[in-house]
């Protein structure tokens, strides 16, 4: 079982256990009534935020560390609300939250479509909310960094790069580079509009790679836009 299956199982059997509903707990924490239920049920969002981390430890009265997949900084002060960027040492808002975010190897142990890959976690990247709505991400805990493996959009992105993957996005709502599930591998891909039949031209920057067209966007297994890239300078 991996660790965040581990978090969801844990918080589900304490709100059991003290009589609690995930309805009335979400409310408290000032979200949606189902923001508890889809974490917990349908891993959305894939991890609680900190801010909503640390209150819902106090609500449940538990280790915030229990409520979190990734080891937690030493020398946490449970009533701060920037515990991590006092560990940092960011000059910041206390209210400014930060995201933790996944960094995955597409070239791991685990292969084959997008949610095997993501097990692939090698790393952290530790970024604030407001920083990330710079890239106009309003959804990032839904934001994933990949290692990529592979010259097929090369030379645009290279083996090596890492990119950024908001999977908000599950059908192409404007040309970009996107990560698709194809029949056994994920794919780094270029998806552009064509004007005058709505099809949607499929392609590589590597012009090695062909080409091709569909004519409807739910024939593609769309796991999420590239909305950054990051690469070492030679």
């Amino acid at each position: 079982m991996d660790k965040q299956q581990q978090v969801r199982d844990f918080l589900e059997s304490k709100v059991k256990e003290k009589g609690l509903s995930l309805n009335a707990l979400s409310l408290k924490l000032g979200k949606n009534a189902t923001y508890l239920f889809h974490f917990v049920k349908r891993n959305s969002p894939r991890r609680l935020d900190e801010t909503t981390r640390r209150k819902l430890a106090q609500l449940l009265d538990v280790n915030e560390q229990d409520l979190c997949d990734f080891a937690l900084p030493s020398g946490i002060i449970p009533d701060k609300l920037s515990t991590l960027s006092n560990f940092f040492n960011f000059n910041k808002n206390k209210n400014e939250d930060i995201m933790a975010i996944d960094v995955i190897d597409m070239d791991g142990p685990n292969k084959g479509k997008f949610e095997h890959v993501r097990k692939n976690i090698i790393g952290k990247h530790f970024m604030t909310v407001d920083l990330l709505k710079e890239y106009s991400v309003y959804h990032p805990e839904n934001v994933v960094i990949l290692k990529v493996a592979g010259d097929s959009m090369s030379p645009t992105v290279l083996s090596g790069d890492l990119i950024w993957i908001d999977m908000t996005y599950s059908v192409p709502s404007t040309d970009g580079i996107y990560v698709l599930n194809t029949a056994g591998d994920i794919a780094i891909r270029r998806i552009q509009t064509n004007p005058f039949d709505n099809s949607l031209d499929i392609s590589s920057d590597n012009k090695s790679y062909r080409s091709f067209k569909v004519t409807d966007c739910k024939s593609l297994n769309i796991c999420g836009k590239v909305i950054a890239l990051t690469h070492k300078l030679s």
